[in-house]
């Protein structure tokens, strides 16, 4: 299962199944606490996952969900990708509200991965996947979202932007090229202005799609059935887990020492020896 550095992952380390039997498993996102919410697309649907606990349905209404996280209000922002949108659910009334869902008056293609800054403002990639059959209606682009709502395109980079992560202190913005099979780098001036476009890893041989963050600065790629690849600041690569079908991850439980991996029909669990980065604390 595993070819990555004792250092990040115990030697003999397996993967949990915490779930499984879902249409298509996304955007795991955890909470202050560390508790994981995580969608099923397929089948319009966000299940949480509360440490210790059974994985329960959380909303049946959330129209191609994909990536997630937790935002500075409490709310948990979700990347509808069908529904050309960018929602924020309320997590106790599960009150939904539109973040953005067009520009120049043009809606989205299908928003994909979203990363929320200090600000409560977020960047968000918007490629087609055609998961409901849609059109293509513009360029598959990177934009910023202000809190007041105002969209701006940030990056034209990528052939298939994925997906996108902040470092915890907000300087530097990763951009996952799903179809490029490569990761750029940003420097974040402020928000939502990204200058010095690096091209960060290039011949990945596997289309990237989430990604996150650690306390050394190690990014951890999910390729799909490239299975889940783990690169140093450098970047070095540190090796691969090798798990069928990886499509995103985050960190989490009480002290964020486990990855939480989506993948396929499955939702996993694998133990750690660092720290993940956290949801951005409350406003």
């Amino acid at each position: 299962m595993l070819l990555a550095s004792e250092d990040v992952i115990p030697q003999g380390t397996q993967p949990q199944i915490v779930g499984s039997g879902y249409g298509f498993t996304e955007g795991p996102a955890a909470d202050a606490r560390g508790n994981i919410y995580f969608s099923d697309g397929q089948n319009d649907s966000i299940y949480f996952y509360e440490i210790g606990k059974p994985v329960v349905r959380f909303a049946d209404d959330a129209t191609d969900a994909i990536g997630m996280m937790v935002n500075g209000k409490g709310e948990l922002c979700v990347c509808e990708g069908a529904a050309h949108r960018v929602v924020a659910i309320n997590l106790r009334t599960k009150e939904k509200r539109v973040l953005c869902n067009e520009i120049d008056g043009i809606h989205f293609n299908e928003p994909n991965d979203l990363a929320i800054d200090h600000d409560d403002g977020f960047y968000f990639s918007d490629p087609l996947y055609q998961h409901r059959g849609q059109p293509q209606v513009m360029r598959e682009d990177t934009y910023y979202c202000s809190p007041e709502g105002e969209v701006t395109r940030v990056s034209t980079a990528a052939f298939k932007p994925n997906g996108v992560v902040l470092t915890p202190d907000g300087r530097y913005l990763f951009l996952a090229d799903a179809r490029g099979q490569r990761i750029f780098r940003y420097d974040v001036r402020g928000p939502g202005h990204l200058t010095r476009e690096i091209l960060w890893i290039d011949g990945l041989a596997a289309n990237p799609d989430g990604m996150t963050l650690d306390e050394h600065g190690n990014l951890y790629v999910c390729c799909g059935k490239g299975g889940l690849k783990i690169f140093s600041p450098d970047p070095w690569s540190l090796g691969t887990v090798r798990i069928e079908g990886a499509s995103n991850c985050c960190f989490g439980g009480p002290e964020f020492r486990t990855l939480f991996v989506t993948a396929g029909d499955k939702f996993l669990a694998i133990p750690t020896n660092v720290v993940g980065i956290k949801p951005p604390p409350l406003l």
